[in-house]
């Protein structure tokens, strides 16, 4: 596996690929919000750098998990596209994430969210069209 080194420009960038902000990635790694600005702009770093990288690649094989589950279905309708619209859910509210979606316990909801943005990106580059349903509870 690849090592990006935990630069404060790599961190950002990670973080927000992710969809995350910088609360919720302080949330999941057990800092301070203030402390995720802070390694951002390069102001201290990380106790535990090693730590705070291997975590985001976790984080960022299960955004590319759960992408490539949410293109699955499509799969062999790029033979066929454009008979019908691919549909994909994304949720509204906490409560509803965790009630309907399987990600739940893997991923954050803004982190799911940007999933399914990707998502639909890769299936419309393969000529499908798209739509994205919003689900509450």
């Amino acid at each position: 596996m690849i090592e990006i080194p935990l630069t404060p420009a790599s961190l950002r960038c990670r973080r927000k690929a992710l969809g995350l902000t910088r609360a919720e990635l302080g949330d999941i790694i057990g800092a301070p919000e203030s402390a995720i600005r802070s390694w951002e702009i390069g102001k201290n770093v990380p106790r535990d750098p090693k730590g705070v990288n291997m975590l985001l690649t976790g984080l960022e094989v299960a955004a590319l998990d759960c992408v490539d589950e949410l293109t699955t279905p499509a799969d062999c309708e790029i033979e066929d596209a454009g008979v019908s619209p691919i549909v994909l859910i994304s949720y509204v509210d906490q409560v509803a994430y965790e009630q309907w979606c399987e990600w739940a316990d893997k991923i954050p909801l803004s982190m799911y969210q940007a999933c399914v943005g990707d998502a639909a990106v890769l299936l419309a580059e393969h000529g499908l069209t798209v739509r994205i349903i919003a689900r509450t509870s």
